[in-house]
């Protein structure tokens, strides 16, 4: 039997990790073992390891022949070092013939690892080519690399932490928002328990309603919803401060306004979205306006009824989910009532541009 061994942070697991997986079970007909480490040599982790083990079992619960190995998580030690782990696999496996799964980038750093010369000769080294990445020829022949056919992803756990990919199996997704991992993590600096609890509810739904619509790039709607609050302080009078030197054309909207452009601005400033599609989202979320496309009209719609909202919001998310056209004018239709009965503001210019244009 061929055994694969797939060490590393998986901080967090995400699909180019599955994709080589995938690839090299298939490629050598054998089972692939994923070994977490508690701590990476060459990066920072951020989440602790059960953590980390919970969301691989998320992402491979569907995957045959692909397992979890606690070995590093369990060793005791944070600087586990590859070589104990070939070394425990070779002792568990002794007739099997044994495979060590590395990233490309990691091809040309082979040498600096500990023992590299006997890690080779107990297990097969093996990583896949990527049109983009200039290889060591070098290490290949020394150590006797062998590369794994098949199609590459490109995808970085550094990018998913800081929120600029969502590159990863949804049960991973919810997992993070769930369990407030990374960029949640951050968020909380920003928004109290509630509020943040309201805008993974928001994001959630978005990305739902994105789905089910057979929306290119559904998770841009997820980042939209999960921002549109973070500008959603205490502080009116800061909020206001900052509309007015960066949105000064809507110095004079009515305070309960000034979060959504502000959120625009931390989503930008601090969080680094630079997409103007999610960052417009964002700045007329809770008015909305004449100008909306539809990542705008779906994140106002699931601001509005999202399940944790004091109502039977079923219908609604259900006309989302089945035309988000239709259902975001119903929605409007809703929201027209409510305000109108709670004497909210609809007054002001961005609220009855929005109620103009869709004829509401």
């Amino acid at each position: 039997m061929n055994i694969i061994i797939f060490g590393g942070a998986f901080d967090p697991i995400h699909n180019g990790h599955i994709n080589m997986a995938v690839n090299a079970q298939k490629a050598l007909d054998g089972e692939v073992f994923l070994v977490p480490a508690p701590i990476s040599i060459w990066k920072e982790t951020s989440a602790p390891i059960e953590d980390k083990i919970n969301m691989i079992a998320l992402a491979i619960k569907d995957l045959k022949g692909i397992h979890i190995d606690r070995f590093e998580a369990d060793s005791g030690h944070s600087d586990n070092y590859s070589i104990d782990t070939v070394k425990y696999f070779h002792k568990k496996y002794p007739n099997d013939n044994l495979y060590y799964l590395i990233g490309t980038d990691q091809v040309n750093n082979f040498h600096r690892w500990k023992d590299a010369s006997e890690i080779a000769k107990i297990a097969h080294v093996i990583y896949f080519e990527r049109p983009d990445f200039i290889l060591d020829k070098k290490n290949i022949e020394s150590y006797h690399m062998q590369s794994i056919p098949g199609e590459t992803m490109v995808v970085s756990s550094t990018e998913i932490k800081q929120l600029k990919s969502l590159d990863i199996p949804d049960d991973v997704l919810f997992y993070i928002g769930e369990h407030q991992l990374y960029y949640v993590e951050r968020m909380k600096s920003y928004i109290d328990e509630k509020r943040l609890k309201h805008s993974l509810s928001v994001a959630k739904l978005a990305y739902e309603i994105a789905l089910s619509n057979h929306l290119e790039d559904p998770h841009k709607y997820y980042v939209a919803g999960l921002l549109h609050d973070i500008g959603k302080s205490k502080d009116v009078e800061k909020e206001k401060q900052i509309v007015e030197k960066h949105f000064p054309e809507y110095k004079n909207m009515p305070a309960f306004s000034f979060h959504q452009f502000v959120g625009a601005y931390i989503a930008e400033h601090d969080f680094g979205i630079d997409d103007q599609a999610v960052l417009n989202a964002i700045k007329f979320h809770a008015t909305g306006t004449d100008e909306m496309d539809l990542l705008a009209k779906i994140i106002y719609a699931s601001d509005k009824i999202e399940p944790t909202r004091n109502f039977d919001s079923s219908d609604l998310i259900a006309a989302m989910k089945k035309d988000a056209e239709e259902g975001f004018i119903e929605v409007l239709k809703a929201n027209k009532d409510f305000l109108k009965t709670h004497r909210g503001n609809i007054d002001n210019p961005l609220t009855s541009k929005c109620f103009n244009k869709f004829k509401v």
